[in-house]
């Protein structure tokens, strides 16, 4: 009869925290989620030109659009797109012909960001990229679109929540288009949504 009784209790003791950690487990929570981002700011080419390196203007506006699926974890896995203008380089004031030239980009980079402390991140990116090169004069226009399949993005960025689904914060990036080995760096202001 004791046996029975011993065998009881420690079958209720085995038994009543399972019961009530059930039931703190019946509402499961994902926190999985994924983030739309867009950032605008300068950008500054770093200026390898041969031809016409005085008469460049490479200082522009760059735009960026990452989308983003955020584990529970500190790594997220996204992709990145955008659209920078490298440079333009003018023919000088003093000469006959108005020539101007211009490269522009779009990459598509497959992204890994990190957060390494609370709203701080450090990213890295890499893919494709299709160049414009756009040349005018007086009466004639060529244009050109190349492929660039080796490029690489590297990333720091601050995150700062506003509420549950927005997020304001900047960004300082360095891209590297491998076609026409040029390099872009870059300072956006960003603003994300969580879906």
């Amino acid at each position: 009869m004791a046996k029975k009784q011993v065998i009881v209790i420690l079958l209720i003791i085995l038994l009543v925290p399972s019961a009530f950690a059930a039931k703190r487990d019946s509402t499961k929570v994902s926190l999985n989620h994924y983030s739309l981002t867009i950032g605008t700011g300068w950008t500054h080419y770093i200026n390898s030109l041969v031809i016409g390196k005085d008469n460049a203007t490479i200082n522009s506006v760059g735009l960026s659009l990452k989308f983003f699926w955020e584990p529970e974890h500190r790594l997220s896995l996204g992709l990145e797109s955008g659209y920078y203008r490298l440079y333009k380089v003018k023919s000088p004031n003093y000469a006959d012909d108005h020539i101007q030239a211009t490269m522009t980009a779009i990459p598509l980079l497959l992204c890994i960001r990190m957060r390494i402390v609370d709203h701080f991140y450090l990213g890295a990116g890499a893919g494709l990229a299709v160049m414009y090169n756009n040349v005018t004069a007086t009466d004639i226009k060529v244009s050109s679109k190349i492929w660039s399949l080796s490029n690489y993005k590297f990333s720091g960025s601050y995150i700062y929540p506003l509420s549950k689904h927005w997020l304001v914060g900047g960004e300082f990036g360095v891209i590297n288009f491998g076609k026409a080995e040029d390099w872009i760096y870059s300072v956006q202001a960003l603003c994300a949504v969580k879906l």
